[in-house]
């Protein structure tokens, strides 16, 4: 018998709801982790398999440990050797928290490989047992396409095998614990233009500002100030257009778009319009800035007004004043200059490493152990309060000046203890690889 065709089966909501329930699940009876990726650096030209492999970030997730009643496998073995520990755990994590918290961040690296899944052979530190799981299968179809689609990455690790190696993050597991959640990886903003506009005055009230520079790089709807002869005029800028087209209405839509951090956030309908024909109506959302994502949006219309938005995806990059209202015309003017809040000055100066840094506004201080101004992040050590959003960051050292995006703030854990040097050795001295083929007949070279 066919399913029930009155019952929906896969729609994108249904699986929102699925993978927030997952999540869930997983942050209420779960534990947090380090996950440390392993970095090739160096591969074997005949067999293609890793030569050299550093761990040199480790990143913060919450996972579920799914055998609760203890360490599986064969547990803790007397040999002549000593005691042998072969425990081995399984666990659960989400598909759309890793893509959130470590993929992203990876994808930024080409030493990784496949860096959008978790990979065999990277590592797990477990808090708790103060232990490093190395990865040894990864398992994406369990439970198997639940509403048509898959939530959660089930790891199965074994303990990991010390061979003679070197570092710090193999030398102070301890500590690790009290220390690796301190550090956050921000993304910079890069300079930006201030956007201009021109008043138009008529009748002592100002009907108009002529946008005459978008600006740049704002990671929030700057303000404007209006000055001149008059009083009381007011306005208000919008980083984003949105608009109805289509359908024949007797009184049209007015909307209105939140843009936090280059992303829409929220739609209000400050008017929802009169007699639209939905089934001609065309939502138009003006283009984000050269290399931001197109913004999707769906309308709903109730007997031909319009009552809600539906945001799919927020885009990127619309970080550029777009729509002006002019909220109070005030009086008594004959001529008004319109200013804008200042667009973001991105990185100025030389920062030292490490170095103390505070927040212009805020206030906050932290240890900077980290920075790359092409790449556009730092790493931030060991804050003490909160930085505010598009403030001035300066080093008390070197006085560099930094104005930080925190749409991509990543919390990873201290480099102190995440970085390890190279844990295996070239394998020159087993093979002749001065042949072109090793493995061939004698002579055939």
């Amino acid at each position: 018998m066919a399913r029930n065709t009155y019952f929906t089966n896969g729609t994108r909501n249904e699986q929102f709801l699925q993978q927030n329930l997952t999540e869930e699940f997983i942050k209420m009876f779960g534990m947090d982790i380090l996950y440390c990726p392993r970095e090739i650096m160096l591969t074997d030209g005949v067999f293609n398999e890793e030569v050299i492999g550093q761990f040199n970030d480790s990143y913060i997730i919450e996972a579920y440990m799914e055998n609760f009643d203890g360490f599986q496998g064969g547990g803790d073995l007397l040999t002549k050797f000593g005691v042998a520990q072969t425990d081995e755990i399984t666990m659960v994590i989400s598909q759309q928290r890793f893509s959130d918290l470590i993929s992203q961040f990876l994808l930024l690296d080409k030493d990784y490989q496949a860096p959008e899944r978790p990979q065999e052979g990277d590592l797990i530190y477990l808090p708790l047992t103060s232990n490093y799981f190395e990865i040894k299968f990864v398992e994406h179809e369990e439970p198997f396409y639940q509403l048509g689609k898959g939530y959660v990455y089930k790891l199965r690790a074994e303990l990991f095998e010390y061979s003679d190696e070197q570092g710090d993050v193999f030398n102070n597991d301890d500590e690790i614990v009290d220390y690796g959640y301190t550090v956050k990886h921000y993304y910079l903003t890069t300079a930006g233009v201030t956007a201009t506009g021109d008043a138009v005055i008529s009748n002592g009230a100002l009907t108009n500002i002529f946008i005459t520079d978008n600006g740049t790089s704002y990671n929030e709807t700057p303000l404007i100030t209006i000055t001149g002869d008059g009083q009381d005029a007011t306005a208000e800028a919008f980083l984003v257009n949105i608009t109805l087209s289509g359908g024949s209405p007797t009184k049209s839509a007015v909307i209105r778009g939140v843009v936090k951090e280059g992303q829409i956030r929220s739609v209000n309908i400050v008017d929802g319009g009169e007699n639209y024909d939905e089934d001609r109506v065309t939502m138009n959302v003006t283009a984000p800035d050269s290399g931001g994502i197109n913004a999707t949006l769906v309308p709903t219309f109730t007997n031909g007004v319009l009552t809600a938005i539906n945001i799919l995806s927020g885009g990127s990059g619309y970080k550029s004043v777009k729509l002006i209202d002019i909220t109070n015309g005030g009086s008594g003017y004959t001529n008004a200059t319109v200013a804008f809040t200042a667009a973001p000055s991105g990185l100025t100066g030389t920062f030292a490493v490490p170095e103390q840094v505070t927040g212009a506004t805020s206030a906050a201080t932290a240890q900077l152990v980290e920075w790359d101004a092409q790449e556009g992040f730092i790493k931030l050590k060991s804050p003490t309060g909160s930085f505010l959003i598009g403030e001035a960051i300066v080093g008390d050292t070197s006085g560099a000046t930094i104005i930080l995006d925190n749409r991509n703030e990543q919390a990873t854990a201290d480099p102190k203890y995440s970085e390890s040097v190279t844990f295996e050795s070239l394998g020159d001295d087993i093979m002749d690889f001065s042949e072109s083929n090793p493995f061939g007949l004698a002579g055939n070279l």
